[in-house]
């Protein structure tokens, strides 16, 4: 388990400006169609999140929800931040640009409505890269919480699980979405939006087509996280292929 001083990481790809604004605009969309139905989005993409509306907020929010693809999370110290952002670099220029194809929409099981891109070899590929060399330094920590708020080692302990995949991706890993052998788990995917009830569902079906996020991913990056799956707080953003990093602002 992390300690009460750990962050939680997610190594992500970004997004190229039109398919950004894009995503921010439909999550606007998605959030104003859930708060007219009364159950209002916990957060709105390219907006600050209000870590003091919830009390599971576990991360600070520096800055807006920057729209994304995660590919890991993981709870270090904050000492170590360093130490991800370099073998992150490591990543980033031993990888390609990544040719990404919007393929549909659809809700996730705490209701958020997700942009999920097709599945290909690159996507894992790249998946692994990211895994072979960030995973170590979570030095077998385990994120307190998931993106839903709920507790990591409780889903991983429990007996039975209610999902062996993930609590077994959970144990080896500390993170339940990998492309593994054993149970494949990796959908890579944006998420727009999230409801406060987690059994309410809001139609997408008058959304822009999902290939309108269709495009070539050419930054990854390293953000702490804020509740709900958020990036709020900016470490560093390496172009692929590239030597030379970009680092955020004030991170």
């Amino acid at each position: 388990m992390p300690s009460s001083t750990s962050v939680t990481l997610d190594v992500v790809l970004l997004l190229p400006w039109n398919v950004r604004e894009q995503a921010i605009s439909s999550s606007r969309a998605l959030a104003a169609r859930m708060a007219s139905n009364g159950f209002p989005s916990h957060f709105r993409l390219g907006e600050p999140y209000d870590a003091s509306a919830s009390a599971s907020a576990s991360a600070s929010a520096d800055g807006g929800c920057e729209p994304h693809v995660s590919l890991f999370m993981l709870a270090v110290a904050p000492s170590e931040v360093p130490d991800v952002v370099e073998a992150v670099h490591g990543v980033a220029t031993a990888s390609p640009p990544l040719h990404a194809v919007g393929n549909e929409y659809r809700h996730n099981p705490h209701g958020a409505p997700e942009m999920y891109f097709a599945r290909s070899a690159a996507w894992v590929s790249l998946q692994r890269s990211v895994i072979e060399e960030v995973e170590p330094l979570r030095r077998g920590r385990l994120r307190k919480v998931g993106p839903s708020g709920e507790r990591l080692h409780d889903v991983m302990t429990c007996r039975p699980p209610a999902n062996p995949v993930a609590a077994a991706q959970l144990a080896r890993y500390g993170y339940d979405e990998v492309a593994d052998g054993d149970g494949d788990r990796f959908n890579p995917h944006v998420t727009l939006a999230w409801p406060d009830d987690p059994n309410s569902r809001v139609s997408l079906t008058d959304l822009p087509p999902a290939q309108v996020y269709s495009c070539v991913l050419s930054e990854i990056a390293v953000y702490g996280m804020s509740p709900y799956g958020t990036c709020t707080t900016g470490h560093a953003t390496f172009p692929l292929c590239a030597q030379r990093a970009s680092t955020f602002t004030g991170s």
